[in-house]
């Protein structure tokens, strides 16, 4: 039967009405799949803009004890780069070693500004946990700055010594200093001698062990040359420049010890007539405060209860340092830091009452004896530092980094006053370097595990070292910064092992795997290369 008309178009219309249905169900199914894929999108945490802080699982004490371990391995890099240039430029002149000098120079800018930092971070005003972590940082980056910017003149700086075609002339001449400085040692001694009877043990602290230390260093030197000559007789010159060099530096630190010795002998004895000088203006000075005080009869006040105070401070220190005067034993230098903050707290408590032109007059009187202290201070402590940088920590650097930062402030201040309180705070900062160092000092021991058995010879850097050396001649040398106990896997920076006991930003030296490496013109992280 033929299929009705009305029938078909019922048909065509139900089919349209599906077809359409389906179209839109499946439109609002992908506008539904769209959003909910924005929403997830936009609840999707972003990533951290810039670099991920490769320190964020540390904890503060433990990036301060990273970033100390960086100051003390990166310092060490620039006294010995330091040391290393001298050798060149007396080898080769001042031009040839233009480059060097200015990544020297520039990584103590970078130093100091560290140094800066450490200093404030170990100040009385205390940083919350961000600023801490912020300026510890600093240092980090800073140090990296440093290691990057005395490693990329390393391999040319090598090149320019040419240690290995030169071994037997360097050999020779160092041979000859040595011999040299071995026959002064007697000198030393009897100059060591002479000072133990003026002078105190405390007043003798930065050379009473300067002839000692420059036998070791000697013994060391020795004992390298003899490595040097037995590899060059074997056609290795490469072993025989490694030994060179170690002998050199231990020459060089050898007569720096020595020459500190005469040095510190100087000062002090120049030191006890300064003292007679500045004892007798801090005396007319707590008779001014008194007189002062007289005029004022019974008025009160903060500013007359501070002047009282300080001129009785001031009146029992000049009393004291009368009284050490007539010892068989004084501390010159001693006494002057206490004439100096006695003297420093009575011109701030008179401040009042005098005028600019009378302090600029008084502070001007004693300027000169405060700058010659603060010198004699700074040297000191900055050869003690320097010749056993093996064993001290950032504290004691630290310090002597901002002494050598006043005593500049104070010898270019054209203000009396200004350039007395930053001489006075200098000598201050270097005995307070001297101290944390000689903490430092005592608390070392020599690391051992270097392939020692019994009392035999130590083997330097295991197989493929650079020869032996007994432990006295090797002790001196660690002590001294010539050799450093590195762990070579350990990353570079920061590996570094200064054979400390009780400081909490070093590791133990004893550790198996440990070994040393010698320290070279660079930075931390050349040292932990092979040499080219």
């Amino acid at each position: 039967m033929p299929v009705q008309s009305s029938e078909v178009d019922l048909f065509s219309v139900l089919c349209c009405l599906i077809v359409a249905g389906l179209a839109v169900l499946l439109l609002f199914t992908m506008l539904g799949r769209r959003r909910r894929r924005q929403g997830q999108a936009g609840s999707a945490p972003h990533p951290p803009a810039g670099p991920a802080d490769p320190f964020a699982a540390y904890t503060t004490q433990q990036l301060n004890t990273y970033a100390n371990a960086q100051l003390v391995a990166v310092d060490n890099a620039v006294r010995t780069s330091e040391q290393e240039l001298g050798f060149a430029t007396a080898q080769y002149g001042t031009d040839a070693v233009t480059a060097y000098a200015a990544a020297v120079a520039a990584a103590n800018d970078e130093l100091a500004a560290a140094f800066r930092i450490r200093h404030q971070l170990d100040d009385e005003i205390p940083e919350d946990d961000p600023t801490q972590r912020r300026l510890l940082r600093d240092i980090v980056d800073r140090c990296a700055a440093m290691d990057r910017r005395l490693d990329a003149e390393a391999d040319a700086f090598e090149k320019l010594r040419a240690m290995q075609a030169n071994a037997e002339e360097l050999s020779a001449g160092l041979t000859t200093r040595a011999a040299q400085l071995r026959a002064s040692l007697p000198a030393a001694e009897a100059t060591l001698t002479r000072l133990a009877d003026r002078y105190t043990d405390g007043a003798l602290t930065p050379i009473a062990g300067n002839a000692t230390e420059a036998t070791a260093r000697l013994d060391f030197a020795d004992q390298q040359l003899h490595a040097a000559a037995t590899a060059l007789a074997a056609k290795d010159r490469g072993r025989a420049a490694l030994a060179i060099r170690g002998a050199e530096q231990a020459v060089g630190q050898a007569s720096s010890l020595l020459a500190a010795l005469d040095k510190g002998a100087a000062d002090l004895d120049a030191a006890g007539a300064n003292v007679t000088r500045l004892l007798d203006e801090v005396q007319a000075e707590v008779a001014a405060g008194k007189a002062a005080m007289q005029a004022a009869g019974d008025v009160g006040g903060a500013g007359q209860m501070n002047l009282a105070a300080a001129v009785a401070r001031a009146d029992q220190v000049t009393g004291d340092v009368r009284v050490h005067l007539t010892g068989a034993k004084t501390d010159p230098l001693g006494m002057m830091r206490r004439l100096e903050t006695a003297a420093a707290g009575l011109a701030q408590a008179m401040g009042s009452i005098r005028d600019a032109a009378d302090r600029s007059q008084q502070a001007r009187r004693q300027l000169e004896q405060a700058l010659h202290a603060a010198r004699a201070a700074v040297d000191a402590a900055t050869d003690y530092i320097t010749t056993r940088r093996g064993a001290v920590g950032s504290t004691a650097r630290a310090r002597l980094s901002e002494a050598h930062a006043q005593l500049a402030r104070a010898e270019s201040s054209t203000d009396p006053v200004a350039a007395l309180s930053a001489a006075e705070r200098a000598h201050d900062l270097a005995a307070q370097a001297v101290d944390s160092a000689r903490d430092d000092v005592e608390r070392w021991s020599f690391p051992s595990g270097y392939g020692q058995t019994g009392g035999g010879p130590v083997v330097i850097g295991g197989p493929g070292g650079f020869g032996t050396a007994g432990a006295g001649g090797m002790g001196g040398a660690i002590l001294g910064g010539i050799l450093l106990d590195s762990m070579l896997g350990g990353g570079g920076m920061g590996g570094f092992r200064l054979g400390l006991t009780g400081e909490s930003n070093q590791d133990d030296a004893t550790a198996p795997g440990s070994r040393t490496v010698q320290g070279r013109y660079g930075g931390p992280s050349t040292w932990t290369r092979p040499e080219k």
